[in-house]
């Protein structure tokens, strides 16, 4: 008996020592739970690893770009949001944004007298975090939001169904008006690498937006970025239709971030005319940002007509790359009367839109 035990145990550890050699070999029916529940992890963390790859991955986003371009997509959504302002959730989130942003520019230019308010502090930190959290928004000392340049926002790339189903939703969130707007530049290709070919990532996009952004109230918004796709006619062009690119895929690259400014104005009084005193924000960060923001919950119920947006951008802060950038987005922006570009060799690069 003695010796069967010894050989039985010699079996054993020549067998362990075999299946610690050569793992992928050991049947299930010699595994402890122990080893099977590390595989299941094992074999999860790679099922999330290879979902994550196929999320980050270009064609991906593009599929649910042209998605959220649909017409079917666009039509439910603008259902849904039409339910929603029907029964008065548009107006209680604007009014909980407005009061919210009240109480949190209160709490910041009177902090002692707003320490002897009861729950003021909570509801102006709740206000602030809210915006914080979900959009990697900050506040400014007049009740201005503005979105941080490393919000997640720059991982999501970007398409103009986006535009459009925002545009749907927001419309008819408030009732039928046109209170949110947006104006593309013409794509601009950079010859970067001096071949004389249009390589991947050479072609630019200048997007902004303004308009009401339901409880962000009167906003708005440019971003540079990079075109990855989009529809094209028999001669390579992207397709436009009314003024706008039919469908475009772009992208968000940091390392063309660079010096920008944004000012919003509302005609308050319906006269056409924008002055100093009708200026909501002007913001000029210190940060080189690719994506420049400003929305006012304070001002709400706008339409785009009644706003207009002054955004500049300096174009030296491309560094070594200034010169051929701006040469080639004068050269495929050239006469479009919203943007103000300086003349060759002028010195100036700083491009102004203003619509």
């Amino acid at each position: 008996m003695r010796i069967d035990g010894d050989v039985a145990d010699a079996i054993n550890k020549s067998k362990n020592d075999f299946y610690d050699k050569y793992e992928y070999l050991k049947p299930e029916c010699e595994k402890s739970w122990l080893e099977k529940a590390k595989e299941w992890i094992d074999s999860a963390c790679e099922w999330c690893k290879d979902l994550w790859n196929k999320i980050i991955d270009f064609d991906f986003f593009n599929f649910i770009g042209k998605l959220i371009h649909s017409e079917g997509f666009r039509n439910f959504v603008t259902f849904a949001v039409g339910i929603f302002y029907q029964i008065g959730g548009v107006w209680l989130i604007k009014k909980i944004a407005e009061l919210g942003t009240i109480a949190a520019v209160f709490v910041r230019k009177h902090p002692i007298l707003s320490s002897y308010i009861p729950g003021l502090n909570v509801v102006a930190d709740m206000t602030t975090g809210f915006f914080s959290l979900t959009l990697g928004a900050d506040m400014d000392d007049d009740g201005i939001y503005h979105m941080r340049p490393d919000c997640l926002q720059q991982y999501a790339h970007y398409t103009t169904g986006y535009d459009d189903v925002f545009r749907a939703a927001v419309n008819k969130a408030s009732g039928g008006e046109i209170t949110v707007d947006v104006h593309q530049s013409q794509i601009f290709w950079v010859d970067l690498d001096g071949d004389k070919s249009k390589d991947e990532g050479e072609e630019f996009i200048i997007w902004s937006w303004k308009g009401d952004y339901m409880n962000l109230g009167a906003g708005a918004e440019t971003g540079i970025y990079q075109v990855k796709d989009g529809e094209i006619d028999e001669y390579g062009n992207c397709i436009m239709e009314n003024g706008e690119y039919s469908y475009l895929y772009a992208e968000v690259n940091r390392e063309y971030s660079v010096d920008m400014t944004l000012e919003l104005y509302h005609d308050s009084n319906g006269d056409g005319i924008f002055s100093d005193d009708e200026q909501l924000y002007k913001h000029e960060p210190d940060e080189l940002q690719w994506w420049i923001t400003g929305f006012d919950p304070l001002v709400q119920n706008v339409k785009a007509e009644d706003l207009q947006a002054v955004t500049t951008i300096d174009f030296s802060s491309f560094g070594e790359n200034k010169d051929i950038m701006l040469d080639s987005f004068r050269e495929f922006n050239a006469g479009e009367v919203e943007w103000d570009i300086p003349e060759k060799d002028s010195g100036s690069y700083i491009v102004t839109l203003t619509w």
